[in-house]
């Protein structure tokens, strides 16, 4: 009973607690305000109501995600007195101008770097080079050759080579995750690292303060610090939450760069789950890349461009860019970031393209299909036309309300021809799109409404290497362990969950 007390008593300190209340409480005040004045007055309830038609006109004429306009448009017209200051509370989902300003200055800086880099050779397949320009024309980010690609078919092998490479570090080490927890796997990376900064290797940490919110104690600053580890928090969390949808914005990123050698992209955050120490949801499957050469310059000043936007001391791009390796290879490389601060949505772009550029075979790997219309349409279109698509997604989910909406998707995609498997030993985290055994994806790009529209995202392009039948020879040992769903089970699905689906997926977009 003590520990237990002890445990509220925590719990109730903790700012996950705390911003709760807040949120609740402000959200409770407003809407309380509201509807009260409206029931008061006839006038007022009036005003509302043209407030909700402005609103809905607005939401029409906005460029925004149609199933965006559509979720909101509902919602507002459904809950018609407080359902305009709902949409103007939480609905707004454009980077806030302080951080867009900062963003965009150091994107600006980073340009300038990135215009020395990349390959001037011509890549020969139309549908290749069609994609590669498209992020490099519209995302500003070169493509390279001279780059050697590993691939990493688990979380342990992933981290296994990453903690090698760490323990050999000689000049600077970058390392950037979405979600940071405390466990083996942390107490291991630390040790590297304070290892290493000892050494006189210079160590910088950059982490997202939501996707860390409920896992790392208050002083995990000062642990970094103790380390000889320079510390950021990428757009931090405030206990006064004046505007709710100011912290949508997450880095979503997973970065780790070492002496502009080597660089590391995947899934894959720090904590156990993902290294199968503990048991989450089943075996966790995720996926990662590791990048020797040339490209890898891509990453170090992706994480010099957001470590300066929040971090006292700026980090010189020169400095870091001096340190050159090249790795002859005649395969083509692009990493790329994607962010919502410009109005270009570059991951969803990509993923089109790939989606309606495959001649012979699409295999897909997301833990969420949270996917609107167009893309819908895209998947089964490619599938009509004879190209092979397979979407593989978990059996075990990690949210279960959003696993609801995936399989919402299930009966257009099957009638359509496009085959869906379940992974049946438990959670597929990996993100990873491969191509007609010619071009591949890998990142942490989600297939849903927040990898495409809220977060900042990261992915590396590969074309023409070996490395994408490894891809492919890890896909299909994955399909064989895992359940093939068919359209005779999807239709024998209870009346009541499908019911619930079909909400579900109607507000997917805007929660």
């Amino acid at each position: 009973m003590k520990k237990i007390l002890e445990y509220l008593i925590r719990f109730m300190m903790s700012r996950v607690f705390m911003l709760g209340v807040i949120m609740l409480l402000q959200l409770a005040l407003i809407l309380l305000s509201l509807y009260s004045f409206s029931l008061e007055s006839r006038i007022i309830r009036g005003l509302f109501m043209v407030l909700n038609i402005i609103l809905t006109i607005y939401i029409v004429n906005r460029d925004v995600n149609t199933s965006y306009k559509l979720a909101w448009i509902i919602l507002i017209n459904f809950i018609p007195v407080v359902g305009g200051a709902i949409y103007l509370m939480f609905a707004e989902h454009k980077v806030p101008k302080s951080l867009r300003k900062s963003v965009t200055r150091q994107v600006i800086y980073g340009k300038s770097a990135y215009r020395r880099l990349g390959s001037d050779a011509a890549i020969e397949d139309e549908d290749v080079k069609q994609e590669f320009l498209y992020v490099k024309n519209n995302a500003y980010y070169p493509f390279y050759q001279n780059t050697e690609v590993e691939y990493f078919d688990s979380g342990e092998k992933y981290f296994a080579d990453l903690l090698n490479k760490i323990k050999a570090a000689k000049h600077f080490i970058f390392l950037e995750f979405f979600i940071v927890k405390e466990g083996k796997m942390l107490e291991e990376l630390l040790a590297a690292l304070k290892e290493r900064a000892e050494n006189g290797v210079e160590v910088y940490f950059l982490y997202d303060d939501g996707g860390c919110l409920t896992c790392l104690p208050k002083d995990f600053a000062q642990t970094l610090k103790a380390c000889g580890i320079h510390g950021v928090v990428f757009n931090p969390i405030s206990l006064w939450l004046l505007l709710l949808s100011k912290y949508n914005n997450r880095d979503h990123r997973k970065i780790c760069v070492i002496d502009n050698e080597y660089g590391f992209m995947g899934g894959l955050n720090i904590a156990d789950e993902y290294i199968n120490a503990i048991v989450r949801f089943g075996h966790w499957k995720d996926t990662a890349i590791r990048l020797h050469g040339e490209a890898v310059s891509s990453l170090t000043i992706m994480f010099i461009q957001f470590y300066n936007v929040f971090a006292k001391e700026k980090l010189n791009y020169d400095k870091y860019l001096a340190y050159q390796c090249t790795v002859p290879n005649k395969s083509f490389v692009l990493p790329f970031s994607d962010s919502p601060t410009d109005d270009e949505d570059v991951s969803r772009s990509v993923h089109m393209n790939l989606i309606t550029k495959a001649k012979r075979y699409i295999y897909i790997h997301t833990p969420y299909l949270i996917i609107d219309y167009d893309m819908l349409h895209a998947l089964t279109d490619a599938a009509k036309c004879g190209v092979e698509v397979i979407i593989t997604v978990p059996k075990i989910p990690d949210k279960k309300t959003v696993f609801m909406v995936t399989r919402s998707n299930y009966e257009a995609l099957l009638k359509a021809g496009v085959k869906v498997f379940e992974y049946t030993p438990g959670f597929i985290h990996s993100k990873l799109f491969i191509v007609d055994d010619k071009i591949a994806l890998c990142g942490t790009i989600n297939m849903d409404y927040r990898s495409y529209f809220l977060h900042y995202e990261c992915g590396t392009l590969i074309a023409y290497d070996d490395v994408i039948y490894k891809m492919k020879e890890d896909y299909l040992n994955t399909l064989a362990i895992s359940e093939e769903i068919t359209l005779f089970k999807v239709l024998k699905t209870n009346i009541i969950i499908r019911i619930t689906q079909a909400i579900l997926a109607v507000f997917a977009p805007i929660f």
